[in-house]
């Protein structure tokens, strides 16, 4: 398998940003820890409201190509499409508490008692003493996130059937260089003494699953024009996108270049 760790300039600004977060991060923690878990990963700060920000430019990424893509592709394929959409800003409303704390609204009386926090989320819920955060949003995310990352892609590329499900359920394979970040993101945070370290995972997880979706390895499957069958037909970009290429050539100046040799003499 080859992967092209060329980012391209999006990739690589982002890449900068996230490494640079990392490393303020790391930084703080050793040097001055209460900074760190009350100024620069608190609730509602900057690192907080850029994951909701990566969050819902992924989200409005999917409804972008759900509205340009329609009629080029299946029903299904489309929904499939508004669905990671409303997981991406479930995730953003999860984050924040739903503006909560923004619009300074008090918890139900349910939220009151069965939350950590106290807070109108699911993701802090305590169920018969243990967080849904650690069961379903820490272990079972991760695990699903360790296969989306490193399994899929694989399968994806050796199995045509895999290949098939994975257009058919319009899932976005993340490229070798995005993987690579992740796991250099995951190192910088394992060493990261603090327990509040949690909050950079979900910020910098959060921009490279953008990234992701913005820029897979499939990314034919989401643009309007392909080469790809579909359906059944062909796709035929035309001249056009051949020219781009650089592999189409006027047929005219074909015929002129034949027309134009010299005609021998029968002297």
């Amino acid at each position: 398998m080859k992967f092209n760790y060329r980012p391209t300039r999006t990739e690589a600004f982002f890449y900068a940003i996230l490494i640079q977060f990392c490393l303020f991060g790391l930084y703080f923690a050793h040097t001055n820890l209460e900074y760190f878990e009350s100024v620069f990963v608190v609730e509602d700060g900057l690192v907080e409201w850029l994951t909701v920000v990566w969050l819902l430019l992924t989200a409005g990424l999917c409804l972008k190509r759900f509205v340009t893509l329609q009629g080029k592709r299946p029903k299904f394929f489309l929904a499939m499409l508004l669905v990671f959409s409303a997981l991406f800003i479930f995730g953003a409303g999860e984050e924040i508490s739903w503006g909560q704390r923004l619009l300074n609204v008090e918890s139900s009386e349910f939220f009151q008692t069965h939350n950590a926090q106290g807070e109108t989320n699911l993701h802090n819920l305590v169920v018969s003493g243990k967080k849904i955060n650690k069961m379903i949003f820490g272990l079972t995310l991760g695990i699903l996130i360790a296969i989306y990352c490193l399994i899929l892609p694989t399968l994806a590329r050796k199995y045509k059937p895999v290949m098939k499900l994975v257009q058919k359920f319009a899932i976005p394979l993340p490229r070798g260089r995005q993987v690579v970040m992740y796991l250099l993101l995951f190192l910088l945070v394992e060493i990261n003494p603090s327990p509040k370290r949690g909050e950079l995972i979900e910020f910098g997880g959060t921009l490279l699953f953008f990234l992701m979706f913005l820029n897979p390895w499939n990314r034919r499957s989401f643009q309007l024009e392909q080469n790809n069958h579909h359906h059944g037909k062909r796709y035929n970009n035309g001249p056009r996108n051949n020219q781009r290429r650089g592999n189409y050539r006027p047929r005219a100046n074909h015929n002129k270049n034949q027309n134009s040799k010299p005609a021998t003499s029968n002297s």
